[in-house]
């Protein structure tokens, strides 16, 4: 009842801010979903549809991974919110997400077209090897050929991206610390640990910036 509040507050209001995300299960009901199909259709941008059994999942996924071995319970699991703009992340005084985990790269994928026609070689730029020599336009026979070529040219950009932020998430661990963030989170004040550090409840999103 409160979802259905808070979407017809939304349609007959018409703001633009706060936006608003809506967690899209089987078990929804119909005329919830009629209001949301409505906020959308009249053009509000929002709430932009999140699949809510896969938000549970990768919670329960990422907490295998945690530092502390005290990542995401099933309950705490199934309340996930949406962090930023396509984040699921946990909310409440602990174990939530501490920093941003995206920036760090940008990814073109007119580019690494560009790139993949010419065995990976940056002609129109840099005048330099890119990418993997992956093979030229003329000597590709299929479209197939130049599709595997551009995946292989993309999934060594995407690797890269990913290192740069691992190197980057280092040095925040080290350089960058957030004593205000730190003392709203009761695992920092517990532990003793900036909130750049303490990993309870990894994150894995990251968001190269794109085109």
């Amino acid at each position: 009842d409160m979802t259905d509040a808070i979407l017809e507050s939304a349609k007959r209001i018409r703001t633009t801010e706060p936006s608003l995300v809506f967690r899209y299960n089987k078990k929804n009901r119909a005329g919830t979903l009629r209001w949301v199909f409505e906020c959308i259709r009249d053009g509000l941008g929002y709430p932009s549809i999140q699949n809510d059994e896969v938000g549970v999942q990768q919670m329960l996924d990422y907490a295998k991974y945690s530092k502390t071995g005290n990542g995401a319970t099933p309950e705490e699991a199934r309340y996930w919110v949406n962090v930023l703009c396509m984040s699921p992340g946990l909310a409440g005084r602990r174990k939530s997400q501490k920093t941003r985990s995206e920036g760090g790269s940008a990814i073109f994928p007119a580019k690494l077209l560009e790139i993949t026609l010419n065995n990976g070689y940056d002609w129109s730029y840099s005048d330099m090897q890119m990418g993997p020599e992956t093979g030229y336009a003329t000597d590709f026979k299929t479209f197939d050929e130049l599709w595997e070529a551009f995946r292989k040219q993309y999934q060594y950009t995407i690797a890269l991206a990913i290192r740069c932020k691992d190197i980057s998430r280092t040095m925040e661990i080290k350089y960058l610390q957030m004593p205000f963030v730190s003392a709203l989170d009761d695992g920092c004040m517990e532990l003793g640990m900036d909130a750049n550090e303490l990993s309870e409840q990894p994150n894995g999103w990251h968001n190269p910036i794109t085109t």
